[in-house]
């Protein structure tokens, strides 16, 4: 299975390059084991484990709360520190919180946390509307001494607009302290603001938008859609990385056809089988200048379990549902297609949709 440094995700208008140590194509980032080791001695006693899995807590919001304005004000969560000079604003924050800003090329807002445990959380943060705020924010992401994560995004929103946004998902250790850091670049005339940072601890096969994988039974079928830009939640069973936009092509549903020429992207459509044997089918929309060599993956948990390749380089009028044959699962563990582009290849790659059905009682796919 591949493994890239630099992981991009892309929302329409926005994009996060996460640097990321080690990602797994298809793997399921959020199952952490502990480690034990056995003493081969006579001392019983000493037989100890090497390291002890800490669960970590399911919510962690670091904010600013104290209002200067209030007698009885509440105070600022633990852990969050502010270096430079800063004010207070009207606006509201997440919960209530007290919004701040500054112009200080030197000013940080630092969140700290020690309550993670050996998780993998999603990251969130709090923007507030504010069309003079900079749109190019850094986010330094540490695991202890460790830097995790290394993000840029806008935090100048329309007025009206406001919410959490999600920085990505990323695994902790216990006993170290979990940190963010904000700050701007020092030749940056925009305002850098504060609020809140959520830390969300993810379960098994969960990331920021959600569950990833859609049941299937008899039949499922999921379809390319961008992620919604208010709420940030995917649609049921796709995920797609790197940078994507809607293209004119209309899909198997009637949809618009998503569609890269980021040389790193690609995109997976995740399942949960019920049952052991499915036919795969999926839908090839076609045009001049498409991708000759798509290489299409399944994967079940980390174990690739098959691959080919797909032209996708011919007339409009060539679209439609491509079967790609009979495929065994086993039963509750999740299965992943990916669609990505063989290096050698040039042209766009497209992404519309994928669906699993059980096969037929003479055991075909037809």
């Amino acid at each position: 299975m591949k493994k890239r440094r630099v992981f991009t995700i892309l929302f329409p208008l926005l994009a996060i390059t996460f640097l990321v140590a080690c990602l797994g194509r298809g793997h399921n980032l959020r199952k952490v084991k502990s480690e034990m080791i056995v003493d081969q001695s006579l001392n019983v006693s000493s037989r100890v484990p090497a390291s002890t899995f800490v669960e970590g807590e399911e919510i962690v919001v670091i904010g600013n709360f104290f209002d200067i304005s209030k007698p009885n004000s509440l105070d600022d969560s633990v852990g969050f520190i502010q270096e430079g000079n800063w004010f207070q604003d009207t606006l509201k924050g997440y919960q209530g919180s007290i919004s701040r800003y500054t112009n200080d090329s030197s000013a940080r807002a630092i969140y700290t946390t020690d309550l993670l445990g050996d998780s993998t959380y999603c990251i969130w943060y709090y923007r507030v509307p504010s069309m003079n705020a900079t749109d190019s924010v850094i986010v330094d992401i540490f695991d202890g001494v460790e830097e995790i994560g290394l993000a840029n995004f806008s935090l100048r929103l329309p007025i009206g607009e406001k919410g959490l946004y999600p920085l990505g998902e990323f695994s902790f250790t216990s006993g170290q302290e979990g940190r963010v850091i904000i700050s701007k670049g020092a030749e940056d005339p925009l305002l850098l603001r504060a609020d809140e940072v959520i830390f969300k601890k993810l379960g098994d096969y969960e990331d920021c938008q959600g569950t990833i994988y859609k049941e299937l039974d008899e039949s499922a079928t999921v379809v390319a859609k961008a992620v919604d830009q208010k709420t940030f939640k995917g649609t049921d069973g796709y995920r797609e990385y790197g940078e994507w936009i809607d293209s004119k092509l209309k899909g198997a549903q009637g949809n618009s056809v998503r569609m890269s020429e980021d040389d790193y992207a690609y995109s997976t459509y995740n399942f949960m089988p019920k049952r052991t044997d499915y036919c795969l089918q999926i839908y090839r929309p076609t045009i001049v200048g498409a991708l000759s060599n798509v290489k299409v993956s399944i994967f079940q948990e980390d174990v690739e379990i098959f691959t080919t390749f797909v032209s996708y380089n011919m007339p409009e009028n060539k679209s439609g549902w491509l079967g790609l044959g009979k495929h065994e699962f086993k039963e509750n563990e999740m299965v992943t297609v990916i669609f990505e582009r063989d290096p050698r290849d040039i042209g766009l790659l497209l992404s519309d949709a994928v669906r699993l059905s059980i096969v037929s009682k003479d055991k075909s796919c037809n």
